[in-house]
This record gives structure tokens, C-alpha cells and sequence, in this order.
């Protein structure tokens, strides 16, 4: 039997045996192949996680304009731009799902009723709503999609679709961030048990509207 590989150190005297190895005997990759998703039902949950963070872009920096409070103001000026990026991190991976130019190039909700949530949240305009705005976005929809986010992570298939995985994980970094600054908004701006009941009606209203349309993909009650 031969001996062990002689491996040269820093003098003549310095030599150290150990076995031989190959540059491909590396940790086994314990992720799984086969996740609950197929590539074209991947793609189609993408465009719709496109199409919520896009209108949720759109409705806070309409609602610049009528959001008296300042610190409000200011605050959801990085939160739009952050889910800008998201929005455009979604586009980029579409083609790779090999879905189409058509598809890849627009988003879409998961149903009707999802696109009807959407305009309920974005409905209220005037000065004097900011509970009713940040309860929507902060309290119902943010959330609602860090669930989803984390689950289709959980559920998808950990090597081909690492690269959703990735954009996912970074989104839903900052969402949580999000969702806590805008939790302590609304604390502040409800001082008063009737504003406290504002937002909690407000809550409870969306809240069931997202159960009854089944969530962005509109396949709520099957994740469950």
C-alpha cells in the first residue's frame, strides 16, 4: 500500500502527510430538488407579487401629496423607493422563468378580487384618512406579504428557484422593517380610543376582504 501524499510546508523539514483529495469532494448539498412549485406556476406567482408591490408603490406616493404629518411624509419616501426596487427585482427574474415577453413584461393579480383589495386600500384620499392609509398598507397588506414571501421560500424548490429565493429573502428583510416603523406610526397617530377604533375597523374590514379573495395569488386558503 502506498504511502500518503507528501504536502511541502515552509522548509525541507517540514512536510505533513494527509490523504489525498479531489477538488470535488465537497459537503453534500442537503437542499431538495422538486419544491411545491412547477416553473410556469413560479412565474405566474412572481407576476403577482410584481403586481402588488407595484400598486403599492403607486398608492403611497399618491398619497404624498395628501399626508399632512410629516414624519409620515418623509418616512415613506425610502419605503416607496425600496418597493420600486422590489418591483423591478420581480421583473428581472420573469424571463428567466421562461414565461414569455408578453408575461414577463406585465404583472398580474391573482384574481378580481385581489385587484378589488387593491382599490379598497388605495380608496381613502383626503387629509384626514392617514389611520385609514397606513392601516391598509402597514397593518393588512405588508404583512400579508411577508407570509407569503416566506412560505413560497419554504415550499418552492431550493436549488432550481434559489434565485427567487434570493430576491425574496431581501424583500422580505426590508418589508419587516417597513411593517415596524409603520406599526409605530399608527401607535402615535392613535392617541384617542376613537382613533384606536378607526384603525382597528379599518383592519378588521380589510382583513376579511384579503381572506375572501384569497391573498396575491389568490390561493390563500390552499397555502393554508
Amino acid at each position: 500500500m502506498s504511502e500518503g501524499r507528501m504536502y511541502p510546508g515552509t522548509g525541507k523539514d517540514e512536510r505533513t502527510t494527509f490523504a489525498p483529495y479531489s477538488a470535488f469532494d465537497i459537503p453534500q448539498d442537503l437542499r431538495e430538488l422538486h419544491g411545491r412549485y412547477d416553473v410556469e406556476t413560479t412565474a405566474r406567482r412572481v407576476r403577482n407579487f410584481r403586481y402588488a408591490e407595484e400598486w403599492m408603490m403607486m398608492m403611497l406616493g399618491g398619497w404624498l401629496a395628501t399626508v399632512p404629518e410629516v414624519p409620515v411624509k418623509t418616512g415613506l419616501g425610502k419605503i416607496i423607493w425600496e418597493g420600486a426596487k422590489a418591483a423591478d427585482e420581480f421583473g428581472k427574474r420573469l424571463p428567466e422563468l421562461r414565461c414569455g415577453k408578453r408575461a414577463a413584461e406585465s404583472s398580474e393579480a391573482g384574481n378580481p378580487g385581489f385587484a378589488d383589495l387593491i382599490q379598497e386600500i388605495a380608496a381613502p384620499e383626503t387629509p384626514d384618512l392617514t389611520i385609514e392609509k397606513m392601516t391598509g398598507v402597514f397593518d393588512v397588506l405588508k404583512p400579508h406579504l411577508v407570509k407569503v414571501y416566506e412560505r413560497h421560500m419554504r415550499e418552492t424548490d431550493q436549488i432550481a428557484d434559489a434565485p427567487t429565493i434570493e430576491i425574496l429573502e431581501e424583500i422580505v428583510r426590508k418589508t419587516e422593517r417597513h411593517v415596524a416603523w409603520g406599526h409605530e406610526i399608527l401607535d402615535r397617530l392613535c392617541d384617542t380610543d376613537a382613533k384606536r377604533q378607526r384603525r382597528h375597523a379599518r383592519q378588521a374590514e380589510l382583513n376579511e376582504l384579503l381572506e375572501k379573495c384569497g391573498g396575491v395569488t389568490g390561493d390563500l386558503a390552499l397555502d393554508h
